[in-house]
């Protein structure tokens, strides 16, 4: 028999007694911090929302099992995010407010007493993790906390980033290995975790929808493929942000959304929660710490984060003309 879903503590609901008997040695406070984005025509814009809370709640069932003692608080979600597609549905906050937001957040939560501050996302934009992560370590340095992200941490996890998400998610229902090559939003993955988690709000025919991805575009315009983030030069990953975000420019999805179905999201955010708590469990347990579980994009923090630089770079990969 299947354990019952795992709820956390909703901070929301608590009185100032209650945060205030909390164990600040043994518990655990979520945020999730990710946007309302456009994805594709067929899932609701709180798509990252969604994911990143079923993604949290998925990693706290299997520390529950793990660390019955450590209790899980969880802050209602903070729609704010960089880098979201730029169509109509899409909020965007500069990378400065995003990290801002992150902070203040977790620098309120440390000087409460609150030692584990565990960010959970589901929005690869590069200036949106940089962001968090750079965030994530300044209030860790500052007070003493562990603050981490935890998107990122999975991103490292996966060999530097070189890691297909196929070989970590394993044999999904109705998803053969392939359909996840290019799935990186609103594909098969999104869909079935959506369908899962939220499928009243995804559009009927999203099974008719066809495959697009960034690789099939670049190939169809005879240009070489995409580098892979682990172990790529600066210079390969700019070429890496600047053909994504061309493409988005153009589309609202990649991947295969109708290969997706609820069986699989099931078994994707089990798998995902399994590999994300055993990671995690090692943080926990002292024996590796957050700063060793950087993302590839780390070492591009400082372009990244850079105001000018990046309204410059996302102009220059769009073709779009200079603000005046």
């Amino acid at each position: 028999m299947d354990a019952a879903p795992y709820e956390p503590l909703a901070w929301q609901h608590l009185r100032g007694p209650d945060v205030a008997a909390l164990d600040r040695a043994r518990t655990i406070v979520w945020v999730a911090v990710s946007p309302l984005e456009v994805h594709g025509p067929h899932l609701p814009t709180a798509t990252d929302v969604v994911e990143a809370r079923g993604f949290g709640r998925a990693i706290m069932q299997r520390f529950a099992e793990r660390f019955p003692e450590v209790t899980h608080v969880e802050l209602p979600a903070y729609h704010v995010a960089a880098d979201v597609l730029p169509h109509a549905g899409s909020v965007a906050f500069r990378p400065a407010t995003v990290r801002r937001v992150v902070e203040d957040v977790a620098a309120s939560l440390a000087r409460q007493g609150f030692r584990h501050v565990w960010l959970t996302n589901f929005h690869a934009g590069p200036r949106h993790l940089v962001a968090m992560e750079v965030a994530a370590d300044a209030v860790s340095r500052r007070h003493g906390a562990r603050v981490l992200s935890v998107f990122s941490l999975l991103l490292a996890h996966l060999n530097g980033g070189s890691q297909e998400i196929a070989d970590v998610l394993g044999p999904l229902p109705g998803i053969a290995r392939d359909d996840l090559v290019g799935d990186a939003h609103g594909g098969a993955l999104e869909t079935s975790l959506m369908l899962h988690l939220l499928g009243e709000h995804v559009a009927a025919d999203y099974a008719a929808l066809p495959p697009r991805t960034v690789a099939m575009a670049l190939a169809a315009e005879g240009r070489p493929p995409l580098p892979d983030l682990g172990g790529a030069a600066l210079g390969a990953l700019v070429r890496r942000f600047r053909e994504t975000l061309a493409y988005y420019h153009r589309t609202t999805y990649a991947g295969a959304p109708g290969k997706g179905s609820a069986a699989a999201g099931e078994a994707a955010l089990a798998r995902l929660g399994s590999v994300s708590a055993d990671a995690l469990a090692e943080v926990w347990l002292g024996r590796v710490r957050p700063e060793d579980l950087r993302s590839p994009l780390w070492k591009a923090r400082h372009l990244l984060m850079a105001p000018l630089l990046g309204d410059l770079f996302e102009r220059w990969a769009t073709g779009e003309p200079p603000r005046v």
